[in-house]
């Protein structure tokens, strides 16, 4: 289910009893104004299990056809909540949160027309995901309750501090009281985004990392994903940092991944073997493979990489400069430095 690429942003269909009996489902309009020219016409939604359900992009119609199986094989009965997440390539990535508002059980089987086992699901492999609806318009309490569900499938507890992770990449501490099933979040939330970037938010979709982060998805009334201002360092406060100068092989049309100097060993060592990293620039952010060489002395961004280059515009001999927040090494915003005619 890891992807990278261009981080798009996601949609969700709230299920209707009839929608289950139909095998069309309507993408709403302003995602498929953005990328419909990024679409392939025929595509699969992939399940965490590895189930892979092909279905047909119809442009004219700005809908996806093929549902029925899924439906079915999943026992959907309306209710349910699609989150769809795409990252400008082919293929989409598909979560359900069921009527309990957690993330469902997913059976464990592939489609009929595979023949490779199913992968089990855990809460390590991939998070686990809660939804809210909320009208954050008016006044609202601070305080989320978690669904029981949710927390059953956290075995060892939720952490009395969570780290919120925002679509634009800033973070915050959220306290959770274990006793009360509450998590206080929303008043920072406000703080640090401002009503006017609050009021469109229909549904909050919270996914947790099985440790102590929460990633946060917000969606306006049409379901589509809100983009929140702003980068990770915006408010001015930084901690890791590092640089890349590109080179002709970097702009390869199959580069074998771009190395970060050893200079950065702190950093990189932070990441471990393999990891992921968010990117942001303007309203635009890209998610990228960070993982060791063979060698284990050299670390490489290498998956994302080739859609990240394109979508800036990078040429030969500009330096890319990377900074994350204090206690956020995983979320960095970036800065462009062209080369100057004179040093070519």
């Amino acid at each position: 289910m890891e992807a990278c690429g261009l981080i798009c942003e996601k949609f969700a269909k709230l299920l209707s009893p009839s929608d289950v009996s139909r095998d069309e489902m309507r993408i709403p309009p302003e995602f498929c104004f953005k990328y419909d020219d990024r679409m392939a016409l025929a595509f699969n939604l992939i399940l965490r299990t590895g189930y892979r359900l092909p279905v047909r992009f119809n442009p004219d119609k700005g809908t996806l056809d093929g549902l029925l199986p899924l439906y079915r094989d999943l026992g959907l009965n309306g209710g349910e909540l699609l989150v769809l997440e795409y990252y400008g390539r082919f293929d989409m990535n598909l979560y359900v949160i069921g009527t309990n508002s957690s993330e469902i059980e997913y059976p464990h089987m592939v489609h009929d027309l595979q023949t490779c086992k199913p992968l089990k699901v855990t809460l390590a492999n991939g998070g686990w995901r809660f939804t809210i609806s909320v009208d954050l318009s008016a006044e609202f309490d601070d305080e989320i309750d978690l669904p029981q569900e949710f927390l059953d499938v956290c075995a060892t507890g939720f952490p009395r501090w969570a780290r919120i992770i925002l679509r634009n990449g800033k973070v915050f501490i959220g306290t959770y009281d274990r006793d009360r099933r509450k998590l206080s979040c929303l008043r920072t939330m406000h703080e640090i985004l401002g009503r006017d970037n609050l009021e469109n938010i229909h549904i909050l979709v919270f996914t947790y990392d099985g440790v102590c982060a929460l990633n946060v998805t917000a969606f306006d009334k049409e379901l589509v994903e809100i983009v929140f201002p702003g980068t990770p360092t915006s408010n001015g406060e930084r901690g890791y940092g590092f640089e890349i100068t590109v080179h002709h092989s970097h702009m390869l049309k199959f580069c074998h991944g771009v190395d970060i100097s050893r200079e950065y060993k702190d950093l990189c060592n932070v990441w471990g073997r393999r990891n992921y990293i968010n990117v942001y620039s303007g309203e635009s952010a890209w998610r990228l493979q960070v993982r060791k060489r063979s060698d284990w002395k050299r670390t490489t961004i290498h998956d994302g990489w080739v859609e990240f280059r394109e979508s800036l515009g990078l040429e030969v001999g500009a330096t890319l400069v990377f900074h994350c927040a204090k206690e956020s090494c995983n979320h960095f915003s970036v800065t462009v430095i062209k080369q100057e005619p004179d040093d070519i």
